[in-house]
């Protein structure tokens, strides 16, 4: 059996390194993920900020849209202060993540199962939802590009579940938010745009688009 060429060897160490890139990338997308989700829990607003890039954007769908950094910034060192000063108070479940790396971006799907107070009742209630994630690396550091949240279930009641009975409402406390937030969502009748990977429609009680 002939010796390796060093051409063939190069090629070799070329491929791990690629595969050692796409786990470590794959691991920092993951982490930066769930640092989000624990910062939210803490009610760390800031630390959550700072999980987006300077030119991030979030698409709430039936919750509003949120266009830049500077509203983001608003949504959470406003808009959920005054959530859990109305009574609200969620624990958010992420499960099966799908991530594809493309160089300095990437598309993740996430499901979203969070247990949570209506503020509006102070009763326990469900949300079920689908989050379609684009990261984009910045200054080294993979971060939250352009994200979509695509509300399956909103508030249902814990007694009644996600089915026909317990149906699907909004928070009162959403009517705060500026009402430019919201321009989207009704110039499609309160309709929301199912997302880059979340096509399925089937069962949910939140009013959606057909996919395209």
């Amino acid at each position: 059996m002939s010796e390796p060429s060093l051409e063939s060897l190069a090629a070799e160490v070329s491929r791990l390194r690629n595969r050692i890139q796409l786990l470590e990338d794959r691991e920092e997308i993951h982490r930066v993920t769930r640092e989000y989700m624990q910062a939210m829990h803490d009610a760390r607003w800031q630390d959550a900020i700072d999980c987006f890039c300077d030119e991030a954007s979030y698409d709430h769908g039936i919750l509003g849209e949120l266009r830049t950094k500077e509203d983001i910034r608003e949504f959470y060192l406003e808009f959920m202060p005054g959530f859990e000063g109305a009574g609200g108070w969620a624990f958010d479940m992420l499960t099966n993540p799908t991530v594809t790396i493309d160089a300095d971006d990437a598309y993740g799907r996430w499901f979203l199962l969070t247990l949570l107070i209506d503020p509006d009742t102070q009763k326990p209630a469900w949300s079920i939802a689908t989050l379609d994630y684009e990261y984009r690396r910045e200054n080294g550091r993979w971060k939250f590009f352009k994200n979509h949240c695509i509300h399956e279930h909103m508030l249902s009641p814990y007694d009644k579940g996600w089915g026909a009975e317990g149906g699907s409402k909004v928070s009162s406390q959403t009517e705060a938010a500026p009402q430019i937030h919201f321009e989207r969502i009704n110039a499609q009748g309160g309709k929301q745009r199912p997302g880059r990977r979340t096509r399925s429609i089937r069962g949910w009680s939140t009013p959606t688009l057909e996919p395209e």
